[in-house]
C-alpha cells in the first residue's frame, strides 16, 4: 500500500517518518549500526525480501541516510552517512522506551553499553538550554 506523502508537512515528526517511518527502513539503520555494508548481508540477517530491501536501499541513499561506497573494489557497500549516523539518538529512544515498556518478564537480547567501559547506557534525558532535566509535562509544542 503506497501511503500518503509527509514531506511537505510543517510537523518535523511527519517529515521523520516520511523518511524514517516504514518499519524495514530503521531496522536497516540499526544493521548498518551493527556494521551491516552488503546487500546480502542485509537480507540474511533481516531475513527481507530482495524486492523490499532493493527498495528500501534505494530510497535510503536518496534520502541521504546510507551512501554507496565503491572503493571496495569489488560489490558496493552501503555505510551511514553524517545524516544516517546522527539517527543513533532515535535507534537509542527506541531500544530504551522498548526495554522499559514491551519486555516486562525480562531483558531484551538487545542492550546498549559505552564501548570505553561496557557499561550500560544511562537512559536519555531532556534538558532545557539552561541543564534543568525536563519530564513530558514540562514540553511545550509550539
Amino acid at each position: 500500500m503506497k501511503h500518503k506523502s509527509l514531506a511537505h508537512q510543517t510537523c518535523p515528526i511527519s517529515r521523520c517518518l516520511n523518511v524514517i517511518g516504514e518499519w524495514w527502513t530503521l531496522l536497516i539503520i540499526r544493521e548498518a549500526f551493527y556494521g551491516v555494508k552488503k546487500f546480502a548481508d542485509f537480507q540474511k540477517r533481516l531475513g527481507i525480501a530482495k524486492n523490499i530491501l532493493t527498495t528500501r536501499l534505494k530510497q535510503l541513499v536518496k534520502d541521504g541516510i546510507l551512501q554507496l561506497d565503491n572503493t571496495s573494489g569489488k560489490r558496493s557497500q552501503y555505510v551511514l552517512t553524517e545524516k544516517g549516523r546522527d539517527l543513533i539518538y532515535v535507534l537509542v529512544a527506541i531500544t530504551q522506551w522498548g526495554s522499559k515498556w514491551l519486555f516486562p518478564s525480562g531483558r531484551p537480547s538487545t542492550r546498549l553499553a559505552d564501548k570505553q567501559d561496557l557499561l550500560e547506557l544511562a537512559p536519555l534525558e531532556m534538558r532545557s538550554r539552561n541543564g534543568r532535566i525536563l519530564g513530558a509535562g514540562d514540553i511545550e509544542f509550539l
